[in-house]
């Protein structure tokens, strides 16, 4: 059997900020991308192109510089998630209004290199934040000067699906997952804000109040496959060949 009959590994690409460039790190525990890779081990790569500090406006400068073309690769996924550094406060240099950070969004989307490789897209909301955890609040000094609120980064989750409703691309709603598990009900106060005790759940769940600890990255990782087997069931890795056969098969 000759081994010109198989081809290489599609891609499944990661593309996010810090939450997605950590997402393999040993520090963290269990990983997302970790995770990824065994799910589809030997039948997809699994590349991580996270880039810690980055939102929506550096991510459409560096996404064409990345992102592989067809003569060097086929990517049969892309996850974007981003706006946990869209989401800072006004005023702070990571900002990014609304309506700007939709349109970087559709621009990822909608780019030349993207529409050649036709991957299938999954957008992935910010997860929520949690401000009892967060650098910014010194109430013992009587002062609050957060870079983001929990009230905010609703806005950022509530906007990526939004444009996956228009644009008709998949969401894996991570914040709603987040909220879900603090005990979160539509119309309450939000847990993460301080307008309610500290969220033991979302204690877990973050490091800082913004990145993930093991047990948030586990939601993700959750959210991505529901999402995956909901809309492409036939991409759930047990229903996918390997790429090159089992060892009683192997090219001899």
């Amino acid at each position: 059997m000759s081994t010109d009959e198989y081809k290489p590994y599609d891609q499944f690409i990661l593309f996010g900020d810090s939450i997605t460039q950590w997402s393999s790190s040993q520090e963290r525990g269990f990983g997302f991308q970790a995770a990824l890779q065994d799910a589809y081990m030997r039948r997809l790569d699994v590349i991580n192109r996270g880039f810690a500090g980055y939102n929506t406006a550096h991510a459409v400068k560096v996404f064409p510089k990345f992102f592989p073309t067809l003569q060097t690769a086929t990517v049969r996924f892309l996850t974007v998630f981003f706006g946990a550094n869209d989401a800072c406060l006004p005023g702070n240099d990571k900002h990014v209004p609304l309506p700007t950070f939709k349109e970087n969004l559709k621009t990822i989307i909608h780019h030349p290199a993207t529409v050649v490789q036709n991957p299938r897209i999954l957008l992935i909301t910010p997860p929520p934040i949690n401000e009892y955890q967060l650098e910014g609040f010194d109430e013992s000094k009587g002062e609050v000067h957060p870079t983001r609120t929990a009230k905010y980064t609703k806005l950022y989750a509530e906007a990526v699906r939004e444009v996956g409703s228009e644009l008709k691309v998949p969401v894996a709603d991570v914040w709603t997952a987040f909220m879900k598990a603090a005990g979160w009900e539509e119309g309450k106060e939000l847990p993460g804000s301080r307008d309610l005790p500290n969220s033991d759940v979302l204690q877990e769940l973050l490091t800082d109040g913004l990145h993930l600890a093991p047990e948030g990255y586990r939601v993700v990782y959750t959210e991505v496959m529901k999402t995956i087997r909901e809309n492409w069931p036939d991409q759930d890795p047990e229903e996918l060949p390997l790429v090159f056969p089992v060892s009683a098969e192997a090219p001899k």
